[in-house]
């Protein structure tokens, strides 16, 4: 149990840890933060779809080392954005990528790179199409590294977003571009309130381990745990309610204020000279990629 509390615990100070700094990262006079949250957030859409449509390993690595040059010039330390994009992002996408590396997963013959093991003889299984040996192709081996590439890519343009553009002014950008107003509306609660959650699971936690006292099963640690995540569950139910009931009180419906509308920087011929160095880049590396 004590376990299970102090890494909980570790990982609720690293989150509010990380949010903290994100906040500081945004407030910073760099090149990403003086760009308009509204031309920012639709440039890098227009770089997540290019990564998207990218086929080529070469040109999703220019992608990323274009975001790693975003990244510099807004100062923000690739010793804090590295780690951010390349370790859970890529080992999760690598888990479901890492079937296809094998013959009987793909729906094709492949060009054998390794034989891991030869049956001597034809397995017909369900859903996989019959084979005789199972081996590690170059088309599978091709394909995983190119989606695990692309999907790291994306994400990064996506964390390097979040991490120049507080969440307000994003929030408010959402609104501007007529997002719908319902989707908006549970967006900003959701990352405004999931702090107030954080700290009732953290007193909640503290709350547990206060009262231990010696060693407990395993049986009994998890039935205790589960009746921790029941509470929270409950509790999270009833503060909606409550939260939804204050609104109303208020007058609340459907439309809310625009939270640092006046703060955002308006739009500049630098803002749309930026959108067009990104249009004009990503044109130009898919381009480059049906040339090649």
């Amino acid at each position: 149990m004590s376990k299970f509390v102090d890494k909980t615990l570790a990982e609720i100070v690293d989150y509010i840890k990380d949010a903290v700094f994100s906040e500081e990262y945004a407030k910073l006079n760099a090149f990403l933060q003086k760009i308009s949250p509204k031309v920012k957030f639709i440039s890098f859409m227009v770089l997540i779809t290019a990564t998207i449509f990218a086929r080529n390993v070469y040109i999703i690595l220019v992608f990323f080392s274009a975001s790693l040059m975003l990244a510099s010039l807004s100062r923000i330390p690739l010793r804090f954005y590295i780690p951010r994009v390349l370790i859970f992002i890529p080992i999760f996408t690598g888990i479901i990528a890492l079937p296809y590396i094998f013959n009987v997963f793909q729906p094709y013959e492949g060009t054998p790179l390794v034989v891991l093991h030869d049956f001597q003889r034809v397995i017909d299984l369900p859903l996989l199409r019959p084979f005789s040996r199972i081996e590690i192709t170059s088309e599978g081996v091709f394909w995983a590294s190119t989606f695990l590439a692309r999907v790291t890519t994306a994400v990064s343009f996506a964390i390097l977003l979040m991490l120049t553009t507080r969440w307000s002014d994003l929030v408010n950008a959402l609104n501007a571009l007529r997002f719908p107003k319902m989707f908006v509306l549970i967006l900003g609660m959701a990352y405004r309130y999931i702090f107030l959650l954080l700290d009732m699971v953290s007193k909640m936690l503290f709350s547990r381990k206060s009262r231990a006292a010696g060693k407990e099963s395993s049986v009994s640690s998890w039935k205790l745990n589960a009746g921790i995540v029941g509470a929270l569950f409950l509790k999270s139910y009833d503060m909606s309610e409550d939260i939804y009931l204050a609104m109303l009180s208020r007058g609340f419906n459907g439309e809310f204020m625009h939270v640092h509308a006046d703060s955002q920087p308006r739009r500049s011929a630098k803002d749309f000279m930026f959108l067009s160095t990104i249009i004009i880049f990503c044109i130009s590396a898919l381009l480059a990629e049906v040339m090649v």
